[in-house]
């Protein structure tokens, strides 16, 4: 099944993404770093767009002792090399966020198990850690879009997992019970 099939499914069918714990670990692995990718997209925009913005953010500085206009001198500087910072920045950005995606889903997977248990689907953590994977995609999509439009949750983080348990939950009870 194409990846872009697989993300329409996860955002709106539990039962697809029940279904979806059959697939390959490779393809789930691909999926999720191109769910993150495309989360990354509106997040670098916002992060170019304040960086090249108008307004002289270093005045913001002088509070902490810092000169403005050294500030601007050591900038001029950097002219030459910001594409390739640029660069270095959203990599370690999106290399960060695919691990906290990873990190979580493998935890996820782990307290899914006695989820699993208590509702007689029998799930082996390999089933488990799929299935987490594409339970992350309605709040990574929804995170995102909340963070383009600058709406700040507190507690956005917490908030973000315990989404991703409940749609797990709800996956696994959509898995049909061993006879």
């Amino acid at each position: 099944m194409k990846l872009h099939i697989r993300f329409a499914k996860s955002l709106w069918s539990f039962k697809s993404i029940a279904s979806f714990r059959f697939l390959g670990v490779g393809s789930t692995i691909m999926y999720v770093l191109l769910l993150t990718l495309l989360c990354m997209i509106p997040v670098f925009s916002l992060f170019l767009a304040s960086l090249l913005s108008k307004n002289n953010p270093l005045n913001n500085f002088e509070s902490f002792g810092l000169n403005p206009d050294q500030m601007q001198n050591f900038a001029s500087t950097l002219d030459g090399i910001f594409p390739i910072i640029i660069a270095v920045i959203y990599v370690v950005m999106y290399v960060l966020f695919s691990g906290i995606l990873f990190s979580g889903a493998s935890i996820l997977a782990v307290l899914a198990i006695p989820v699993a248990k208590l509702l007689k689907r029998r799930q082996s953590y390999r089933h488990l850690w799929v299935l987490s994977c594409y339970s992350i995609t309605i709040p990574s999509i929804l995170l995102t879009a909340l963070f383009f439009v600058n709406v700040h949750i507190p507690y956005s983080f917490l908030w973000f997992w315990m989404l991703a348990f409940l749609i797990c939950v709800i996956s696994i009870t959509k898995i049909p019970r061993k006879k």
